[in-house]
């Protein structure tokens, strides 16, 4: 594994999409498929030398001078582009202020539909979605220009439940070590592998994926396409909706409470996999073994101590279903925690100082949390100034300046606490 993959992970875990290395046509090395999932899509609507991922878009919308202004004009056809008549379109009507509107039409024998007198501009932009059998083909969201209208194709496939169109291209799993937790956020670049254009749809009640026991301050990142990731009290996540020929990356993010110097953490892998990287923190003294995964390894990056390690399938692998992580010397809480401490009981002295001079507790916490905080930026701003003047070093001033960011954060994270006035 080289720095390069490191920074690469790094980098896909802030951007919704990942750019990286892909296997051509899902095969490995040896030009073979992956074990399990069928052979992949040759073609789309029969021209060849596609492959699933630069797959077209199932729907498409385009101002057009042909389409009058005020009118969205939508047309349904089957992959083989016959027009298809009956089926169910929706549109979307999102407001500037936030309020949605929906309604539905079907289409006529020429698979067309129209809307016509809708307001154009920017105080409003609309979305078309075709539902099918559980799938459902979604435009991108777009306003009416006021000197044309709109043309929304949608190529409606037909679905599968197979599982093994699905693969895993690339799955990621970056764990940072936070004062009595450890921050899990996960990835998966997903992709239809189907060997005709179908849209695979998720199983009805959505794939079941049970988190590691604990887990706690569940989110994730949403998507424009049709695939919702959701959480499950007390077991884990489903993901739910469809994925036409192409790719998506889910993004999802979990909290465990660290329950001792040393933790074993399994996590499922709910999918076929073409690669599969875990990238952690590295404290001094922490440890880290990767069970199911080849041997970990150290790295920096700007700085930063990490581990890491990856693993790349080859069709015959045995079922790559889970793994597990292993942590010994885990740090204990660092001194953000007693910060914490120490500025609120000085904020609750305060406020009972002014409360037996007449004021508002909370008024008077209020005023002393904007007091300390204009204190430690005077000071910031001093420590700047001594070290141009050369009155203090680099390392005493990061030093303080550390300190002093991490007041700064209790005081905000004091102001936005529903108990703050």
């Amino acid at each position: 594994m080289k720095r390069t993959l490191l920074a690469l992970l790094i980098l896909a875990i802030a951007s919704p999409v990942l750019a990286q290395e892909e296997p051509a046509h899902g095969a490995g090395a040896s030009g073979e498929t992956m074990p399990g999932h069928p052979p992949v899509a040759a073609g789309h609507g029969g021209g060849g030398g596609r492959t699933p991922f630069d797959a077209p878009p199932v729907a498409n919308a385009t101002p057009s001078a042909a389409v009058p202004p005020g009118t969205i004009r939508v047309i349904v056809s089957d992959v083989d582009g016959r027009p298809i008549e009956g089926a169910t379109v929706l549109l979307g009507t999102m407001q500037q202020g936030g309020d949605r509107d929906r309604v539905s039409a079907l289409t006529a024998a020429d698979g067309t539909h129209r809307w016509g007198d809708l307001p154009t501009g920017t105080s409003q932009a609309y979305r078309v979605n075709v539902p099918f059998e559980g799938a459902t083909y979604s435009s991108t969201p777009f306003q009416l220009p006021t000197d044309r209208g709109y043309d929304v194709r949608v190529v409606r496939l037909p679905v599968t439940h197979d599982d093994r169109t699905l693969l895993q291209l690339i799955g990621q799993t970056f764990v940072e070590v936070r004062d009595e937790r450890l921050h899990v956020i996960q990835q998966a670049q997903l992709a239809n592998m189907s060997q005709t254009p179908q849209t695979y749809v998720f199983p009805e009640g959505g794939l079941r994926v049970r988190l590691p026991e604990g887990f706690t301050a569940f989110q994730t990142q949403p998507v424009m396409t049709d695939q919702r990731v959701e959480q499950i009290a007390d077991f884990g996540m489903r993901i739910q909706g469809s994925l036409p020929p192409g790719r998506v990356t889910l993004t999802w993010a979990y909290d465990l409470p660290i329950t001792g110097r040393d933790m074993a953490v399994e996590f499922p892998v709910p999918f076929r996999t073409y690669i599969y990287r875990v990238i952690t923190d590295a404290p001094p003294g922490m440890e880290l073994e990767a069970e199911n995964l080849p041997e970990v390894q150290s790295f920096e990056d700007s700085g930063r101590p990490l581990f890491g390690t990856e693993v790349q399938r080859r069709p015959g692998d045995a079922p790559f279903e889970s793994f597990t992580l292993r942590f010994t010397n885990i740090p204990g809480p660092g001194p953000l925690r007693w910060i914490a401490v120490a500025v609120a009981v000085l904020i609750a002295l305060g406020g009972a100082y002014g409360a037996a001079r007449g004021g508002s507790p909370d008024r008077v916490a209020k005023e002393s949390r904007e007091r300390r905080k204009q204190e430690l930026l005077e000071e910031a701003a001093q420590l700047e100034r001594d070290l141009e003047r050369g009155e203090i070093g680099p390392q005493y001033r990061q030093s303080r300046h550390d300190a002093i960011v991490r007041e700064l954060a209790v005081l905000l994270h004091q102001e936005q606490s529903p108990r703050a006035s």
